[in-house]
């Protein structure tokens, strides 16, 4: 018979990692919120995204993959950056007459190793690649 004491059972280590989170990004500010101005024209357009632009999330064993639809957008318009070593933040402005504004941040457990992030844009899709560190599997069999 198995004798399991909570030290064994948590014995495996850290929890497992937490799974990659969008977080939504902050509202555009409204122009009410800045008091009396002169009329100008906007330099950065606080434009919604296109309406069929998305951010899918899979997960493997050795990887995180991204893939983000933005359709009107150009590669030199696209940043991919990391803050605080746990949130990717990915961001694209069009400025043609039908262009927007896109940006998410995803937020990764700590197996994610966002000093490697390698991405590609085709023209439509952003595939960003997040290794992860393979932490070695624990079990705890039976002890008679």
């Amino acid at each position: 018979m198995a004798a399991w004491t909570a030290g064994a059972r948590s014995g495996a280590g850290a929890a497992p990692p937490a799974l990659p989170t969008v977080l939504t990004p902050p509202p555009p500010p409204l122009s009410q919120d800045r008091g009396p101005t002169a009329p100008y024209e906007p330099f950065l357009s606080h434009a919604p995204p296109p309406q069929d632009s998305y951010i899918s999330v899979e997960t493997n064993t050795g990887e995180y993959r991204l893939i983000v639809r933005l359709p009107g957008f150009s590669r030199d318009s696209i940043t991919v950056s990391t803050r605080k070593r746990r949130i990717l933040h990915v961001v694209a402005d069009s400025w043609e007459p039908n262009g927007g504004h896109f940006e998410q941040r995803i937020s990764f457990g700590y197996d994610a190793m966002l000093a490697q992030v390698r991405a590609e844009f085709d023209g439509e899709h952003l595939q960003v690649i997040v290794p992860r560190r393979v932490s070695p599997l624990t079990y705890w069999g039976a002890r008679e």
